[in-house]
């Protein structure tokens, strides 16, 4: 049997990605992460191998990655990383899967920020602490402060950052502003979060289900019970001018808007993702 080429495996197991069970945010991308785990390479030197035929080894792999796919394991899990704007995050059972639109979340925060800002950044609810690493990689002045309610998902976090932006993170494991230092208090350039959003009982893929920490996704009966906390807190860790950015299911984004109106917020914006809707919400402080 004559094995496919590179290519020709990307462009079969893309098609695979397309089943409806899947869910695929983007079949193509997947599909490229399982076929350069399956040959042990980044997904970044397919190109350089695209004429190349796999080796019965690596096809062999490759078709034991793509039961465990099909048999509704996530992607990110299988490879064990994620890449978010061009940095490749570890990705693990202890924190939650960052989705394709969070680089909208992650520019929603930096618009707000001066190339050249110096002073402290925070990432709530941060899971592995892709949005927060990406702002310190965008903004070189900026220390990041990371934390989330998960112990696990915070050790996860802190290997990513000690990877890729070493000296510039520091982890905190608690509830919303809880664990932070009070000298940080009024301080904060940019906070970013990603808080549970989903109201209980709202039935979820089985993959997310079966793989993700519950933990990390149902927010009260509204879906709206973390966000109303840390809204009501969030203007006094922000310094004058400090902008805040989250991600929230798109028939929340009124809502969300007017919790921060009415916490003194301004700058009232939403954002839209790559299909054209409104998933990110940003603010400043007066």
């Amino acid at each position: 049997m004559t094995l496919p080429t590179v290519a020709e495996l990307i462009d079969a197991a893309t098609e695979r990605m397309r089943a409806p069970q899947l869910l695929s945010e983007d079949p193509g991308q997947e599909a490229r992460e399982l076929v350069a785990h399956a040959l042990g390479v980044l997904p970044a030197q397919l190109r350089e191998r695209a004429t190349e035929r796999l080796d019965p080894r690596a096809h062999g792999e490759f078709l034991r990655i793509l039961q465990r796919r099909l048999a509704l394991e996530p992607t990110g899990y299988i490879v064990g990383a994620v890449e978010i704007l061009g940095l490749r995050f570890k990705v693990d059972r202890r924190g939650f899967i960052p989705r394709l639109d969070l680089p909208v979340l992650i520019r929603a925060g930096l618009m707000h920020v001066a190339e050249d800002a110096r002073g402290f950044a925070l990432d709530l609810a941060c899971g592995i602490g892709a949005a927060g690493i990406c702002v310190a990689n965008a903004r070189p002045g900026l220390t990041v402060h990371l934390a989330d309610v998960s112990e696990e998902a915070i050790e996860l976090a802190r290997e990513n950052a000690e990877r890729l932006i070493p000296g510039r993170a520091r982890c905190f494991s608690g509830d919303l502003f809880t664990p932070l230092p009070g000298e940080n208090r009024g301080r904060y350039v940019l906070v970013t979060a990603n808080p549970p959003w989903v109201p209980d009982g709202t039935p979820l893929p089985q993959e997310v289900i079966d793989h993700e920490p519950h933990v990390c996704f149902f927010g009260g009966p509204d879906g709206l019970d973390v966000v109303r906390r840390l809204v009501d807190e969030l203007p006094g860790w922000l310094r004058p001018g400090g902008a805040y950015a989250q991600e929230c299911d798109p028939s929340q984004i009124a809502k969300v808007l007017a919790l921060l109106e009415r916490g003194g917020m301004r700058d009232l914006r939403a954002h839209r993702d790559p299909q054209g809707i409104e998933r990110v919400v940003s603010a400043r402080k007066p």
